[in-house]
């Protein structure tokens, strides 16, 4: 008897057809993740920035149902002394979850008192503490805020508000997670230099500038980080 046998033809890839495919993905991989990743970096900075602005502007409102307007609060007089903790502690601390208080920059991981750059790479200035003017706080999300003592001026440099979105981590450089804030006369919190011109805001707001103003620029771009953004 004949016993015939089946012809079975192979249809599978090749090794060199394996790496060619895997190549292609690579280079996909590799066009794209940048852009993926920056997204995501953008949408996770606007959104802590969301977080940092309600927790800040709820918490002065509730500060001023409970110890009245800010401009009558009990500011303590300069000495060589001064410990600020008793004033943070009425005004402030019970209106956030606070984890840490930072009395001294390497007391919240930060290397200097001035560890905050300006979008063009120099340094802007701001001291981390100051004796008789600013106690930072870490709250339990990871955000730092450095408030200012004083106030009263409608937006001024002496009621500014630094709030650093993912604290000592780095980079630490304005508009990208260092951001700045004011409160104004009428008890509300505004992004500084809010009160300047779009012109103003994009031109303080740019990779070769200081950037203090990035946060009014996201604000007026509708909560966005558009494409002329410094990023």
């Amino acid at each position: 008897m004949e016993i015939k046998t089946k012809n079975f033809c192979n249809f599978g890839f090749t090794l060199a057809e394996v790496l060619i495919t895997l190549g292609i993905i690579g280079v996909i991989a590799a066009l794209t993740m940048p852009n993926l990743i920056n997204k995501y970096q953008k949408q996770e900075t606007i959104t802590r920035l969301k977080k940092a602005y309600s927790a800040i502007s709820q918490a002065l409102r509730m500060s001023e149902a409970d110890n009245g307007p800010y401009t009558d609060w009990e500011v303590p007089q300069y000495t060589s002394n001064l410990d600020l903790t008793e004033y943070y502690e009425k005004y402030w601390f019970p209106y956030f979850k606070v984890l840490k208080v930072c009395k001294t920059p390497s007391e919240c991981g930060y290397s200097s008192n001035d560890p905050f750059y300006n979008l063009n790479g120099s340094n802007s200035g701001n001291s981390f503490t100051v004796k008789n003017f600013r106690l930072p706080f870490i709250t339990a999300d990871g955000i730092l805020y450095d408030i200012s003592l004083y106030g009263g001026a409608t937006v001024a440099a002496d009621t500014t508000i630094i709030i650093d979105l993912n604290a000592a981590k780095g980079p630490n450089k304005n508009g990208r997670d260092v951001f700045y804030f004011s409160r104004t006369i009428s008890g509300t919190i505004k992004p500084l230099r809010a009160n300047s011109t779009k012109d103003k805001i994009d031109a303080n707001c740019a990779i070769n500038a200081g950037g203090d103003g990035c946060a009014a620029k996201i604000m007026n771009d509708g909560w966005q980080i558009k494409d002329d953004y410094p990023w």
